[in-house]
């Protein structure tokens, strides 16, 4: 540093609170709960905080990994898909199962879904970095096809990557 410099003291807060589409993800397990009493489902843990799904948990919600897991008994209540997203597969097992879902994935995550399909109406394949069984891979894995996208969480990875000169990717 130079002497016309200034040191400047970073602070970060902590915690520094949720995204807006957590926030809203959270709202809608209170408002279905509120709203339709216990049980409500969420496929999957609706964010990654231990604290507001053990909240979450107390109220009434019932977190499963599969719309399976949902008692018979229970199949007209409620089922919140997470704001991680899902795969298409997930709304089309629901509506074939008449159940009554809501939809609380992320707006940035829809918008990525969103894109992705735009890709593959390209022509494109998908080039896509993230971590293998995080549930917002799965979910952007299953906007598109299978074959369509290839999932790099490494460096290693990119290494393997056979596509030649003329391959279109996105």
């Amino acid at each position: 540093m130079d002497s016309t410099q200034q040191s400047l003291n970073l602070y970060l807060a902590a915690p520094r609170g949720f995204c807006a589409g957590v926030d809203r993800a959270i709202q809608i397990v209170e408002r279905a709960l509120d709203k339709f009493g216990a049980p409500v489902y969420v496929r999957h843990e609706i964010v990654h905080n231990d604290l507001v799904v053990s909240e979450l948990r107390e109220k009434g919600a019932v977190f499963i990994d599969e719309l399976s897991d949902i008692p018979p008994e229970d199949i007209a209540r409620p089922v919140v898909f997470s704001a991680h997203g899902v795969p298409k597969s997930v709304p089309e097992e629901a509506n074939q199962r008449n159940m009554f879902s809501i939809d609380a994935t992320c707006p940035l995550v829809s918008k990525v879904h969103r894109q992705a399909e735009r890709q593959i109406e390209k022509g494109q394949h998908i080039l896509f970095i993230g971590h293998a069984g995080h549930p917002e891979v799965i979910g952007t894995m299953g906007q598109v096809p299978e074959g369509r996208i290839t999932l790099v969480e490494t460096i290693d990875d990119v290494a393997e990557l056979d596509f030649g000169p003329d391959d279109d990717l996105s």
